[in-house]
């Protein structure tokens, strides 16, 4: 069967970025792409191309803001939104995430109905991120964000790797919380270990609060060089077929949780708040 993908977790790392990732991704049969950007304030910070992006192909690049829990306020993120991004994209927190001098942050993306992705886990040891402490990044802080912002819609990334359980545990509570399986979380657990962490359905003894699988709480994402994406659509593939997960699942995971969770925020260009 014919397959389309929307990729929720890609970064542009300079302008030539901007044609590889579209053609490479349309050839991988990426219909629609998240970019994530990186505050100006990190080098090489890179929001502007982001919404430059965003806005030369409006029906491929969905623009993000990077923000940098330092210097950042409320004020950033509703510029953020006027300058028409659509969400927000959070790594590098100076406490962990679930500290409460951040809950004025998640309130004011709640209120602007702005979708958040925090990054998770381990981040890579590079000079932009020496100052980063990975364990202030564990997807379990995500579970208190989510119960205590139900109307927030958040995107936990990399399925929290290394603390993969932990994602799986605050995906099943949490209606408003999603994850992705990008980076390097494919090339090293198994689809049987994943497969184990996503045990639960509608129908078991301990379901979900709100009765669904657990795979319409994956979207996809990829978060590697352009050349590389159709090698990630591969272990994806490799995971679905391993785990013999029905059409209707990989459909979930491959467009249609992603579709849902943007519906509604069709990028236009500058808004008025």
């Amino acid at each position: 069967m014919k397959r389309k993908i929307i990729d929720f977790h890609q970064h542009l790392h300079s302008k030539e970025d901007v044609e590889k990732l579209r053609i490479n991704g349309e050839k991988a049969g990426v219909i629609k792409t998240v970019v994530l950007g990186m505050p100006e304030s990190r080098l090489p910070g890179n929001n502007k191309l982001v919404l430059k992006a965003a806005k030369d192909y409006p029906d491929f690049f969905v623009p993000f803001a990077g923000f940098d829990f330092r210097t950042g306020s409320t004020l950033d993120i509703e510029h953020f939104k006027e300058e028409g991004f659509l969400g927000l994209k959070f790594i590098a927190p100076t406490f962990p995430y679930n500290d409460a001098r951040y809950f004025s942050l998640y309130e004011k993306a709640a209120r602007l109905r702005m979708i958040c992705v925090f990054h998770l886990g381990i981040v890579a040891n590079t000079s932009a991120w020496k100052d980063c402490d990975s364990s202030l990044m564990r997807p379990i802080y995500l579970d208190h964000i989510a119960r205590c912002f139900p109307e927030l819609t958040i995107i936990g990334a990399h399925f929290g790797n290394p603390w993969s359980d932990e994602a799986a545990m605050a995906c099943r509570w949490n209606p408003n919380l999603s994850f992705d399986f990008s980076g390097s979380l494919l090339k090293y657990r198994s689809p049987d270990y994943i497969g184990g962490l996503l045990w639960w359905s509608p129908h078991c003894s301990y379901p979900s609060p709100d009765r669904t699988w657990p795979w319409q709480k994956i979207v996809f994402g990829s978060d590697v060089a352009p050349e590389s994406i159709a090698e990630v659509v591969a272990d994806y593939e490799n995971l679905f077929n391993n785990l013999q997960l029905p059409w209707e699942f990989q459909e979930w995971v491959w467009w249609q949780n992603a579709e849902r969770i943007l519906q509604g925020t069709s990028f236009t260009g500058k808004e008025e708040i």
